[in-house]
C-alpha cells in the first residue's frame, strides 16, 4: 500500500469515526467549554422575575403560600423554573452568586439537551449520522442562541423543549402506538407548561391525526387505533400540563386567558431597530423576520430555503406523500411551525421586544428545515456534491465559532453581514444591543480590578430603569468583590451607561466597533459634592446625636459620622416615619401609624476623608418624627427618636399616649407602663418635675443569652437606660416616655426610675406574656 493510499484509510477511518461517534464527542465538548465559560457571562435584568415565578410555583405546590394567585406573573410557565429553585433548595444554595451559576448551568445544559433531540430527530428523519451531526452543531452553533442560552432561563427552554416535541410527535406516528403518543403528549404538555404558547402543537399534531383518520376510514385502516391515539396524546398532555402549573389547579380555563394576556401582554418597552425607536405594541409587521434574518448564520437560511422548497416539490410530485405519515408531510409540519407563528404576529400585532428572542423556538423547524436541506443537496446521487455540501457547511461554521470566540461572552449581540458591521459605533446607532445588560457584569469586573483598594466603589447606571440589571449583576460576583460594590444613584463615583454614551474609558465594552457600554469616572465631581454636603448638613442643627447625628431639612434626612470607618456602613438603618396626620400615610402602612423606609448604606450613603454620609428622601407629606438606627439581623446596634419641631415631638408622644391608654398596663409603680409589640410606654398624670429628672432604668432579659449583643452577654442582659428628655415629653399634665425594644425573643424587663446619688424612686420586674 502506497503512503498516499494509507493517508487515503487513515482519514477514510478518522472521518468514520468521528461519524459514528461525532455527536457524543461534540455533547461533551460543549458541555466543557460551557462549563468553562460558565463564570464569564452576566446575569440578566429579569433573572430575579423569572426565578420568583419558580419560587411562588413551588412554595404554593409545598403549601407554604398562596401568592401565586395574587401575582400577575401567574400565566408564565413553570415547568422549566421550578426545577430550577428545587434544585437549589435541595443542593441548600443560599448565595446569590451559587444560585445565578446553578441556573446558567442547569439552563446550558438543558440546552444541549435539545441539541441531543435534534441529532435523534435528524437520524430518524434521514438515517444519516453525518447529517444529524451537522443539524446538531447548527443548532448549537447560532450565536445569539448559544449566549441565550447561559442567562435565558424562559427564552431558551422553551426552544429546547420545543424540539423535543417534534421530536416526540415524529417518533409517535412513526412507531404509530397508544405508548408513543402518550409520552408525545407529556412532552407537548411540559411544552405548554414552560410557555403557554406550547399548546399550539396540540391542534398541530390534531391535524396529522385527522389525515390519518381519514385514510384509515376510506383504506380500510384501523380508525379505532387512530381515535385511541389521540386520546392518548391529548390526555397526556393536558395531565403533564395541569400537573405541572399549579395555577391551573383552581381555574382550567386559566389556560386560554393566559394564551390570551400573554399574546397582548400589557407592558410596553421601547427600542432601536433600523434606526428607528420602535414601541413593543406597535412594531412594524416586519420586525420579527428582520430580526431573524440580520441575526441568524447565513448557512442556515440558505439550506432551509432549499429544504422548504425540497419539501414543496416533493408534495407536488406525489400529492399522497402531504396527508400520509412520511418525512415530507413532517417537514410540512415544520413549514407551519415556522411560517404561521410569524404570520400570528404580524396579523395580531403581538407585543414583541428585544430583537426576536419571544421567538427563538422558531429556530427549532428552521433548523430541522435547514437538515432537509442538507440532504438535498448530500442526496443528489453525486458524491462529489455531497462532499462539497458538507465541505461548504462545515467551513460556514467553522467562521461561525470563530466569530462566537471573538465576540465571547457577547455572542449575544451576533449580527451578520447583512448588516453594516464594520463602521465605528454604526450597529448601536440602528439596533438594540445588549437588552438583557450583560455587559454590565464586566463593568464592574473591571472597576474591582483598577481599584483593588477601595474598600467602597459606589456605581450607578445612566438610565435608572436599568438599576435593576446593575444591581443583578453585582450580586452574580463572588461574595468578597460584591461587598465592595455598591449601587448608588446619589453619591455615585461611576456612572455606567448600557446605551454607550458618549464617556468612553478604559472600562467600555465594544462589539463590532460599537459600544455597548461606557463607565464615565465622576470621582473628582462627587468628592466635591461630598465636602459640600457634609458642611452644609453640619453647619445646623441635628435631631438626633446619637452613633450618628440625624439632620432634618423640609425633604431630606441626612445622617453624618466623624470619625468613620467601613464597619460603620455594613449595617443595615432602619427608618421609621410618623406623619402629622395619619391620613397621610400610603396605605399599606395605615393600621402601621409609620411608614419604614429602611434601607442601606451603600446605596444611600459614602465614605470619605474618614466621615460618613448618608441621606435619605423625606415623603413628601409633613413629618412629625423619625425613629430611627442600625441593625445587624435582628439585632439593634443604636436607636434614636427624633422630632421635626417641639409642636412634632409633643404629637408623636400625645399619640403614643392614646395608643397605650388602649391597652391594659403591665406595671403600675412611679409611672404605669404599657407594652405593644415594638417597645414600652411610661405615663404618669400629674407629673412633677421630679419624675422629669429621675432616670429611667430599663434592662431586658433575654430568652436565649446567645441573642444578646456582645457586650452584654456576660451580664445576662441588655441596659438600655435613658432619660426623660430625650425619649419622652410633658404635656396637659402628662409625663409620657417611649423606648423602643429590642427584637429578639424576651424572657423579662426590670424596669423604673432612679436619681444619680440619690437611690431609686421605683422598680418593677414585668415577665413577657402575663
Amino acid at each position: 500500500m502506497t503512503t498516499a493510499s494509507k493517508l487515503v484509510h487513515i482519514a477514510s477511518a478518522a472521518s468514520a469515526f468521528l461519524i459514528r461517534f461525532g455527536a457524543p464527542i461534540a455533547l461533551a465538548a460543549f458541555a466543557l467549554a460551557g462549563v468553562a465559560a460558565l463564570d464569564d457571562y452576566g446575569a440578566a435584568w429579569d433573572t430575579r422575575s423569572q426565578r420568583y415565578i419558580g419560587q411562588t410555583s413551588l412554595n404554593y405546590l409545598l403549601g407554604d403560600s398562596d401568592a401565586l394567585y395574587e401575582d400577575e406573573i401567574r400565566f408564565y410557565g413553570v415547568a422549566f423554573e421550578m426545577p430550577l429553585v428545587a434544585v437549589e433548595r435541595v443542593l441548600g444554595l443560599e448565595d446569590s452568586r451559587e444560585i445565578y451559576l446553578s441556573r446558567h448551568l442547569l439552563t446550558h445544559l438543558f440546552f444541549l439537551a435539545g441539541g441531543f433531540f435534534c441529532w435523534l430527530l435528524t437520524y430518524r428523519l434521514f438515517g444519516s449520522r453525518a447529517l444529524a451531526l451537522c443539524a446538531m452543531l447548527l443548532f448549537l452553533l447560532h450565536p445569539r442562541i448559544y449566549a441565550h442560552s447561559f442567562i435565558n432561563s424562559k427564552d431558551a427552554p422553551f426552544l429546547s423543549m420545543f424540539m423535543i416535541a417534534l421530536y416526540l410527535i415524529h417518533r409517535a406516528f412513526r412507531r404509530d402506538t397508544v405508548w408513543a403518543f402518550a409520552l408525545c403528549g407529556v412532552g407537548v404538555g411540559l411544552l405548554a407548561s414552560v410557555r403557554l404558547m406550547g399548546a399550539a402543537l396540540v391542534p398541530a399534531a390534531a391535524g396529522m391525526l385527522a389525515l390519518d383518520f381519514l385514510r384509515a376510514a376510506r383504506e380500510g385502516g384501523d380508525a379505532k387505533r387512530v381515535v385511541a391515539n389521540g386520546a392518548a396524546l391529548s390526555l397526556a398532555a393536558a395531565v403533564a400540563l395541569y400537573g405541572t402549573f399549579p395555577y391551573l389547579w383552581t381555574n382550567p380555563l386559566g389556560l386560554f386567558e393566559g394564551i390570551s394576556t400573554l399574546s397582548r401582554y400589557p407592558v410596553v418597552v421601547g427600542g432601536l431597530f433600523g434606526g428607528e425607536w420602535v414601541s413593543s405594541p406597535n412594531i412594524p409587521w416586519r420586525y420579527t423576520p428582520t430580526w431573524m434574518l440580520i441575526t441568524t448564520p447565513p448557512i442556515v437560511f440558505a439550506l432551509a430555503l432549499a429544504g422548504a422548497v425540497f419539501v414543496m416539490r416533493r408534495c407536488a410530485a406525489n400529492p399522497a406523500d402531504a396527508v400520509r405519515n412520511t418525512s415530507a408531510r413532517f417537514g410540512l409540519l415544520l413549514i407551519a411551525g415556522l411560517t404561521l407563528p410569524i404570520l400570528a404576529v404580524i396579523v395580531l400585532n403581538s407585543n414583541l421586544y428585544d430583537g426576536w428572542r419571544q421567538m427563538y423556538f422558531l429556530y427549532a423547524p428552521l433548523c430541522l428545515l435547514a437538515a432537509f436541506g442538507l440532504h438535498w443537496a448530500t442526496s443528489r446521487g453525486r458524491r462529489w456534491a455531497g462532499a462539497g455540501a458538507y465541505a461548504l457547511t462545515a467551513a460556514a461554521l467553522a467562521l461561525v465559532v470563530v466569530e462566537m470566540v471573538q465576540l465571547h461572552p457577547y455572542q449575544n449581540d451576533y449580527f451578520n453581514f447583512l448588516v453594516d458591521r464594520g463602521a465605528p459605533e454604526r450597529l448601536k446607532a440602528r439596533y438594540t444591543m445588549d437588552y438583557f445588560g450583560n455587559s454590565r457584569r464586566e463593568a464592574l469586573d473591571c472597576l474591582l480590578e483598577r481599584y483593588p483598594d477601595d474598600e467602597m466603589i459606589l456605581v450607578a447606571d445612566a438610565n435608572p430603569a436599568a438599576n435593576r440589571a446593575l444591581d443583578i449583576n453585582r450580586h452574580i460576583l463572588p461574595a468578597a468583590d460584591r461587598a465592595r460594590i455598591f449601587d448608588n444613584p446619589r453619591f455615585a463615583e461611576f456612572i455606567i451607561d448600557g446605551r454607550g454614551g458618549a464617556q468612553v474609558s478604559d472600562c467600555a465594552v465594544k462589539v463590532y466597533g460599537s459600544s455597548i457600554l461606557t463607565v464615565e469616572d465622576r470621582r473628582a465631581e462627587t468628592a466635591k459634592a461630598y465636602r459640600e454636603t457634609y458642611e452644609s448638613a453640619a453647619a445646623g442643627e441635628p435631631v438626633i446625636e446619637s452613633v450618628f447625628d440625624v439632620y432634618m431639612d423640609g425633604e431630606t434626612l441626612t445622617y453624618l459620622k466623624e470619625p468613620c470607618g467601613v464597619e460603620d456602613t455594613r449595617a443595615r438603618f432602619f427608618l421609621s416615619i410618623i406623619p402629622e396626620s395619619g391620613g397621610d400615610l400610603p396605605e399599606s402602612f395605615q393600621g402601621l401609624g409609620h411608614e419604614s423606609l429602611n434601607f442601606d448604606f451603600g446605596r444611600r450613603g459614602t465614605l470619605f476623608d474618614g466621615k460618613c454620609l448618608v441621606q435619605r428622601a423625606l415623603p413628601e407629606y409633613p413629618v412629625s418624627a423619625i425613629e430611627t438606627g442600625q441593625r445587624v439581623g435582628e439585632r439593634n446596634l443604636w436607636i434614636a427618636v427624633g422630632y421635626a419641631d417641639e409642636a412634632g415631638r409633643t404629637d408623636a408622644y400625645r399619640a403614643a399616649y392614646r395608643s397605650a391608654l388602649r391597652l391594659d398596663p403591665v406595671a403600675e409603680s412611679g409611672f404605669a407602663v404599657y407594652a405593644d409589640g415594638g417597645g414600652l410606654t411610661y405615663v404618669k398624670e400629674g407629673c412633677s418635675d421630679e419624675d422629669e429628672s429621675g432616670r429611667f432604668l430599663l434592662s431586658v432579659f433575654p430568652k436565649s443569652r446567645a441573642d444578646l449583643p456582645e457586650e452584654f452577654r456576660e451580664l445576662g442582659h441588655e441596659s438600655l437606660n435613658f432619660d426623660f428628655a430625650r425619649y419622652g415629653a410633658r404635656f396637659d399634665g402628662v409625663c409620657v416616655a417611649r423606648r423602643t425594644l429590642p427584637s429578639y425573643p424576651i424572657s423579662s424587663i426590670e424596669t423604673g426610675q432612679w436619681i444619680p446619688n440619690g437611690g431609686r424612686l421605683w422598680t418593677v420586674e414585668i415577665a413577657v406574656g402575663d
